[in-house]
């Protein structure tokens, strides 16, 4: 397939802006790539703290830490399956 002037301009800015996404979610996990899970864990577990401070100050809080957003078929599907993999797997 022949490709114009214009469609080759066209993905060469795709090209350059998926190379400048690649940088940008490369730099955002620069800090965290090299963490050992005990490292990683804390900062979960600060995240987790902050949460929990943000729910508690909601009017809210009980019906808020309650919410379950509901499962989509294929995600209780894919639970499903996973669930009786295990199961046989099992016996």
């Amino acid at each position: 397939m022949a490709r114009t002037a214009a469609t080759k301009k066209f993905l060469d800015r795709l090209d350059a802006r998926r190379a400048t996404l690649r940088d940008e979610v490369e730099d955002d996990v620069a800090a965290t790539r090299h963490l050992t899970p005990d490292e990683r864990g804390k900062i979960l577990e600060s995240v987790c703290r902050d949460a929990m401070a943000i729910l508690r100050a909601r009017p809210d809080f009980d019906q808020a830490v309650r919410w379950q957003d509901p499962r989509s078929d294929e995600s209780m599907q894919t639970w499903l399956a996973a669930v009786r993999k295990y199961r046989h797997g099992r016996h």
